[in-house]
C-alpha cells in the first residue's frame, strides 16, 4: 500500500503541477479541459495527502506544496476565464478551508500573493483606479516587432498594452471582465498595426462569439446536473451554428461537447435511454442521427475536456447509456 502511494505521489509531482495543466496566454487551450485538470489534479492530490497525514516522508511535504498549488491555481484560472466558482460544490470543502490552502501556497511565492490580492481583496492595489495595473505577462503568440503585454487593473478587469521597441507601454482604455476577451482585441489591434491585414472581421466576429461563450464557460462547474439539459445543448447547438469566425467555432464545439455529455449524463442518472430522454417533453421522436451526434459529441467532450485520469470511467459510464431506439422499433 505505501508503495503505491509513493508511486502515485511521484507521478502527481511530475505531471500534476499547474505548469504543465494550464496555458493561461493561450486563448486556444479549451477552457474545460483546463478546468478539470486543476480540478481533478487538485482533489486528487489532497485525497494522497490526507491519506497518511502522520507520515514525514519527503514526498508528502512535496505534495502538501503541490495540493496548495493547485488550490491557488484553479481559484485564479476561475477568475481570469471568469467562472462560476464555490469551493464545496467544486471541490467538497468550505470556503475558508479551500482557501487556507492557496493562502499557504501565496506564502511561498510572493507574485502569486501579489495576483491573490488583485483578484480579491487589493490591499496594495488603488482599488477601483483603471490606471493602477499589475502586469501579468506576455502574449507568447503574437508575431512582429510589437509585443503584447497583459494585467490586471483597480476594477479587477483585464486590460492590454502595446509595446514597440524602445518605446514606453501604452495600455488600451478598455477593460475586459476576462482574459480571452482582453486577449481577442488586442490580437485585433495588433493585427492592425502590424500589417494592416484585412481579417480584421474575422476578428470582430470572433470577439462577439466570445461574449456568446463566456456565458457559458461561467457555468462550466454546473452544466452537468443544470436541468433541461437537452434544451441547453439544442440552444448551444444552434450558437454553434451561425458562429462565422474560427475562435467562435473552436470556443462553441468546445462548449457544445460538453452539453452532449451534459445530456448523456443526465440520461444515465435517471436510468433512461437517449430517445426516452429526448422525448420527454418533445412532441417529435429522435432520429437516429441526432442520438448518434449526440453521442459522439459526448465522448468528444471526454477525450478533449477532461483529465486523462478520469477519461476511462467516463467512457465506461456514456458506454452504459443505450440509444434506445431498439425499444422504439428504430425510430
Amino acid at each position: 500500500m505505501r508503495e503505491t502511494r509513493t508511486a502515485l505521489a511521484a507521478w502527481h509531482l511530475q505531471h500534476s503541477r499547474p505548469e504543465c495543466l494550464v496555458s493561461y496566454f493561450d486563448p486556444w487551450q479549451p477552457v474545460a479541459r483546463q478546468l478539470d485538470l486543476l480540478a481533478n489534479r487538485f482533489q486528487a492530490v489532497k485525497a494522497l495527502c490526507d491519506a497518511d497525514r502522520d507520515s514525514l516522508a519527503v514526498e508528502d511535504d512535496a505534495l502538501a506544496q503541490l495540493r496548495d498549488s493547485l488550490a491557488f491555481h484553479l481559484l485564479k484560472a476561475c477568475v481570469w476565464w471568469q467562472v462560476d466558482f464555490a469551493p464545496r460544490a467544486v471541490t467538497g470543502l468550505s470556503a475558508p478551508h479551500f482557501m487556507e490552502h492557496a493562502h499557504r501556497h501565496t506564502a511561498r511565492h510572493v507574485d502569486d500573493e501579489t495576483m491573490l490580492d488583485v483578484m480579491t481583496w487589493q490591499h496594495y492595489m488603488h482599488r477601483a483606479d483603471s490606471g493602477h495595473i499589475m502586469v501579468t505577462g506576455t502574449d507568447p503568440l503574437y508575431r512582429g516587432s510589437t509585443s503584447i503585454v497583459y494585467g490586471i487593473d483597480g476594477h479587477r478587469g483585464f486590460r492590454f498594452a502595446m509595446q514597440r521597441p524602445g518605446q514606453k507601454l501604452a495600455w488600451n482604455d478598455i477593460t475586459h471582465p476576462d482574459f480571452i476577451a482582453a486577449s481577442l482585441n488586442a490580437r485585433a489591434l495588433h493585427c492592425l498595426i502590424e500589417t494592416e491585414c484585412a481579417a480584421i472581421g474575422e476578428w470582430d466576429q470572433a470577439r462577439e462569439e466570445h461574449i456568446q461563450a463566456a456565458r457559458h464557460h461561467a457555468r462550466h462547474f454546473h452544466i452537468v446536473g443544470q436541468a433541461d439539459p437537452v434544451a441547453r445543448y439544442a440552444a448551444a447547438l444552434e450558437q454553434f451554428s451561425r458562429c462565422q469566425s474560427r475562435f467562435g467555432r473552436f470556443a462553441f464545439e468546445n462548449i457544445v461537447n460538453h452539453m452532449a455529455f451534459a445530456v448523456v449524463h443526465a440520461a444515465h442518472e435517471q436510468g433512461l435511454s437517449l430517445v426516452g430522454l429526448l422525448r420527454q417533453g418533445e412532441e417529435n421522436p429522435a432520429s437516429s442521427n441526432m442520438v448518434d451526434s449526440l453521442k459522439r459529441r459526448a465522448h468528444a467532450h471526454v477525450t478533449t475536456g477532461t483529465d486523462p485520469l478520469r477519461q476511462t470511467e467516463l467512457v465506461a459510464m456514456l458506454n452504459r447509456v443505450e440509444t434506445g431506439f431498439a425499444l422504439s422499433n428504430g425510430r
